[in-house]
């Protein structure tokens, strides 16, 4: 017998200011809860179109403790890190990186790319390390549309990429610990998404535009909303055209969160570890 994923928990995202000033909706930590499965933190940046010298990002920072992974919808951003890499993101590209002991980056939109009128939309992701592997060596990965496959829905002409965890025979490119679920969805006109979620402990929808109706019976999401979901073995999702979503979650947390700015620990001796390493330029410098 099927068991649907009902909403348990509604909760909206709150406006807070990113980086170097720019508007994010945050939608996880919030509302008495700090993670759904691995995921510890969900920030929805756009849509936005960028004047000429408007464009905001989030100039050389650190990291350490946990992984990165950014989703871009519209537009296009670059990224430089500590261990050298430098890419810029296009519509629909994944970036992953993983924090570790500790990495410095650059994350800007790239406008001068970008057509006039093209907007800036996406959402990051913080995936917590396991206990016993916060101070592993970083590492980065971009992961372009082309490498995410797509995975068929029920009914409609929604376009549904499964970016970590598996479906069927499908295996989205981001793989890692805590066993992370992530999947993108796109609806064209009021489509039906059934996803298989049994064996996923612990799972959350977030809606970036439009509105989606989940479960059955159904309860509606609005935009800028994250719905913490109850246990069962099928996500049913109905939504309008235009609508955009995130389905996220995976294995329950297995150590304390401690959280100061860009590092997350398991403990303030941790935090205070890493704060002493980056001020000692451990985590590297990245290069002009």
């Amino acid at each position: 017998m099927t068991r649907f994923r009902e909403v348990r928990l509604l909760s909206k995202a709150f406006h807070t200011i990113e980086g170097d000033g720019f508007d994010v909706q945050r939608a996880i930590p919030g509302n008495g809860y700090e993670s759904v499965g691995p995921f510890i933190f969900l920030d929805h940046f756009g849509p936005i179109a960028w004047k000429p010298g408007e464009a905001k990002g989030a100039s050389s920072h650190p990291h350490a403790g946990i992984e990165t992974m950014t989703l871009l919808l519209e537009g296009r951003m670059r990224h430089k890190d500590s261990l050298g890499n430098a890419s810029t993101m296009a519509p629909g590209d994944v970036q992953w990186m993983r924090a570790g002991r500790g990495i410095v980056h650059d994350e800007q939109p790239d406008i001068s790319a970008m057509q006039p009128g093209e907007r800036t939309h996406g959402v990051q992701l913080w995936l917590n390390l396991p206990a016993g592997g916060k101070h592993v060596d970083p590492r980065y990965r971009h992961v372009l549309a082309s490498e995410i496959p797509l995975i068929a829905s029920a009914r409609g002409a929604a376009r549904v990429r499964l970016i970590a965890g598996s479906i069927d025979d499908r295996t989205g490119p981001i793989e890692t610990g805590g066993a992370p679920f992530a999947v993108h969805a796109s609806f064209a006109q009021g489509d039906v998404v059934t996803l298989p979620t049994a064996g996923i402990e612990e799972l959350g929808l977030y809606v970036m535009l439009g509105q989606a109706e989940v479960g059955s019976p159904a309860s509606a999401v609005p935009a800028g909303r994250l719905a913490w979901l109850t246990p069962g073995d099928t996500l049913l999702i109905r939504a309008e055209a235009g609508t955009e979503l995130v389905v996220i979650g995976g294995n329950r947390l297995d150590a304390p969160i401690v959280r100061y700015g860009p590092f997350v620990m398991n403990s303030v001796d941790e935090i205070q570890r890493a704060v002493r390493d980056f001020q000692a330029g451990k985590m590297g410098r990245i290069a002009a």
